[in-house]
């Protein structure tokens, strides 16, 4: 019997999870349409199908709509690191593995990876917070990357906050750009291209 309940329970939980998904996805397509600050959960619940109490039984708020992308991209790119590191200890590789995760999102879901870059500051107070913590989390993991890298001798020696910030700035520019070229250039392609700038550098060696 306690069997029979605990799976019923993840039935519920299972639907509900998909149900807030596919409520986030749509709210990425109106924020792209009329903007964040132009949307209303009345056009959401109507985009979504759903009837306004319905809609806010899984959100009360765009603004939680809003935290919950940050949210599920951070869980993401931070997941992300923790697979690849348990699989490859080259600091290179793990570049372009980091490199790739931040594009797959970008591919895969547009629409709240653009709501993550382009409304943090529309965040609220708690929200902001919690999620420049959590950036602030990965961008020392990447930083990490590096320095081990340089002290293994494996990296040259560049200062390695200027050089996350060069990583990501490449990285997290491609929203504006990669999602029409993801067909012809995957993730995992595409990152190695934009890698080989860091890496290799531009310049010719004599």
């Amino acid at each position: 019997m306690e069997t029979g309940r605990k799976a019923k329970t993840q039935v519920i939980t299972t639907a509900h999870g998909e149900r807030r998904l596919e409520i986030i996805l749509h709210c990425a397509d109106l924020f792209d349409k009329v903007g964040y600050h132009k949307m209303t959960m009345q056009m959401l619940a109507d985009e979504a199908g759903l009837g306004k109490p319905t809609l806010y039984h899984y959100f009360p708020s765009k603004a939680d709509i809003l935290f919950e992308m940050h949210q599920i991209h951070m869980d993401t790119l931070l997941d992300d690191l923790d697979a690849d590191a348990d699989i490859c200890s080259d600091p290179a590789e793990l570049l372009v593995k980091a490199c790739a995760s931040a594009l797959r999102q970008i591919a895969e879901h547009p629409g709240y990876v653009r709501a993550f870059m382009d409304h943090y500051g529309d965040l609220e107070d708690e929200h902001r917070k919690q999620i420049r913590k959590r950036r602030e989390e990965y961008f020392q993991r990447i930083r990490k990357i590096i320095t081990d890298g340089i002290s293994a001798g494996r990296l040259r020696k560049f200062d390695p906050d200027v050089t996350v910030f060069a990583f990501l700035g490449i990285c997290n520019w491609a929203y504006k750009w990669y999602p029409h070229m993801a067909a012809e250039s995957p993730p995992a392609v595409m990152a190695k291209k934009l890698c080989q700038v860091i890496l290799d550098g531009i310049k010719r060696q004599k």
